[in-house]
């Protein structure tokens, strides 16, 4: 009998570890699913989850990490909430000859993010690498609409809507 696998590979995660030893009912260390997503939410819970370590290897545990991806996520949602207005009025496509350094800037670190999640998911699956790029990111679009006076709306919303993208494979939920 030949039979065709559905996957081309098998990706396994590590254990999760709590306060060093396996998490386990029969050891009293389990941490309950349920109780993280009614606090912080499912996007956190996940994006803690793929943020913490490699899935190939072993998942420490640790609830302040729980809070700061639940702080991150925050984060997101105010930096779009304080950009709708800008990034809600405008249409056409960035004229690159009238680009500032620091819309340049942006810009660079926008299509470095795209490029770079990109490989992390389809080619090495480093969940954490990817997620962290997301979030240098979301420092940059900080930093651009702190700094500049006269920022390009379309450099910003293309900043906006490409955290919004490459945020959905981990915190489906709030993208």
């Amino acid at each position: 009998i030949t039979a065709e696998e559905p996957f081309e590979n098998l990706l396994t995660q590590g254990m999760v570890l709590k306060d060093g030893s396996k998490m386990s009912k029969s050891k009293g260390n389990v941490v309950s699913p349920e109780e993280i997503i009614n606090k912080y939410g499912a996007d956190t819970a996940r994006l803690f989850i793929l943020f913490a370590a490699p899935p190939e290897r072993d998942l420490e545990w640790n609830d302040r990490a729980v809070e700061g991806c639940f702080r991150f996520l925050n984060r997101v949602w105010r930096l779009i909430y304080t950009s709708k207005e800008i990034i809600s009025k405008v249409s056409g496509e960035i004229k690159y000859s009238e680009l500032t350094k620091v819309d340049k800037d942006l810009l660079r670190i926008t299509h470095s993010t795209i490029q770079r999640v990109t490989s992390d998911l389809s080619e090495r699956f480093n969940f954490n690498t990817a997620i962290s790029r997301i979030m240098e990111l979301v420092n940059a679009a900080y930093d651009y609409k702190d700094k500049e006076e006269n920022i390009n709306p379309l450099v910003l919303k293309e900043a906006v809507e490409t955290i919004v993208l490459t945020l959905m494979p981990f915190s489906p939920h709030i993208a």
